[in-house]
């Protein structure tokens, strides 16, 4: 059903006298580096629940966002899983297509989903489902194709899904100048993991950002690079699939096994988290990007892993995406006790810092400064 702004204004303005305050602003909202989204915002605090209810609209005046928060800021627009500092979801949090569909449904307890959440397609069609335990996926989750067929049927435990399948990522390769000339020399590795709207089946998607993006415009690396493509709806958490990407970049080309770096940003940074975690003697150096780790437990449960690792972390505080919380909690269980970290935590910056950081040289300076031999050494 689409609901107009003058609408909802006369319905909320009829309420007694004694309903609370009402307010509207126009809310220019931060997609990205290039693109911003204006809405209307709608919202007054009830004192009956002790919450601020909220209502955002797009220019057409269909309805996109409705929820309440138990603190909130009104001109902070975050994404349904930021739990940004300023803003708390409590209860209910619905969010519809411009043509008028629910597209996200969800429970939200402290700011972090719990109960069930549900999305879908612009189409109508059901995306995913499933139940969130603070913060973290716990129990059964399924996922469907835009056409309505299962395409994953999991069982999560805090985050770590109890059904994982062995199975290969496709992905894409970038060979240094000169790689060809000398068939003798093993070259560093860079492994890249994307963000979340680079999943599915079409490595084309991957040149849209991060290093993939650097090499669709020319530039030469002195690095072997291999970015592989995570399917659609999951996490790189979620398959076994980094032991058989490992053995077949490692057989096919002259790789240095032991200047193997690791980065990715968003979905690729939190999945740069996990794959250090879980597989730390594989990686001479990390970099993650503005990444969640409160969502897998396994992160937290083996955090101790990366006391030797040598890490420079990056994240925007003005991120509405994935809260800078979500990196500053990382970074300070190993605070102290790791020696060869760094953090970057931009003040100015939102959810794309890799835009930032990429593009420059510093980065890979860094990496090609680690070498696990020279590591064992020291």
């Amino acid at each position: 059903m689409k609901h107009t702004i003058t609408a909802i204004l006369l319905i909320v303005l009829s309420v007694s006298a004694k309903a609370q305050e009402i307010d509207t602003l126009i809310l220019h909202h931060v997609l990205s580096q290039y693109d911003t989204m204006v809405y209307t915002r709608v919202f007054h605090f009830d004192q009956n629940d002790s919450l601020y209810h909220v209502q955002d609209f797009f220019p057409s005046g269909q309805i996109q966002m409705e929820a309440t928060y138990s603190s909130f800021d009104k001109t902070i627009k975050e994404q349904y899983q930021c739990n940004y500092r300023t803003n708390t979801k409590e209860g209910i949090y619905n969010e519809w297509f411009d043509n008028g569909r629910i597209e996200y449904r969800g429970s939200f307890r402290n700011g972090v989903m719990h109960g069930v959440c549900r999305e879908w397609y612009k189409n109508g069609q059901q995306a995913a489902g499933g139940h969130w335990l603070n913060g973290q996926l716990n129990g059964k989750t399924k996922y469907w194709t835009e056409e309505g067929d299962l395409q994953f049927d999991l069982q999560f435990d805090h985050g770590v899904n109890q059904r994982p399948n062995d199975t290969s990522y496709r992905y894409l390769s970038y060979l240094p100048p000169g790689y060809d000339k000398d068939t003798t020399t093993r070259w560093p590795l860079i492994i890249y993991l994307h963000g979340g709207s680079s999943r599915g089946s079409e490595l084309k998607k991957l040149y849209a950002s991060g290093v993939p993006d650097q090499i669709y415009r020319g530039r030469e690396f002195p690095f072997v690079i291999a970015a592989p493509q995570c399917p659609e709806h999951i996490r790189w958490s979620t398959d076994n699939w980094f032991e058989l990407f490992y053995q077949e970049i490692t057989s096919e080309y002259r790789i240095d096994t032991n200047r193997i770096y690791l980065t990715g940003v968003s979905l690729g940074g939190s999945g740069t988290w996990y794959l250090a975690v879980k597989y730390p003697d594989r990686f001479a150096a990390i970099a993650p990007m503005s990444g969640f780790t409160s969502h897998n437990v396994f992160i937290d449960k083996n955090i101790d892993r990366l006391v030797d690792m040598p890490i420079w972390a990056f994240h925007g505080r003005m991120d509405l995406v994935v809260p800078v919380e979500e990196t500053e909690r990382v970074i300070k269980k190993l605070e102290g006790r790791n020696r060869n970290m760094k953090v970057t935590i931009d003040p100015d910056i939102g959810h794309w810092i890799d835009w930032l950081v990429y593009p420059k040289e510093e980065l890979y300076h860094w990496f090609l400064s680690y070498d696990k031999r020279r590591e064992k050494r020291d």
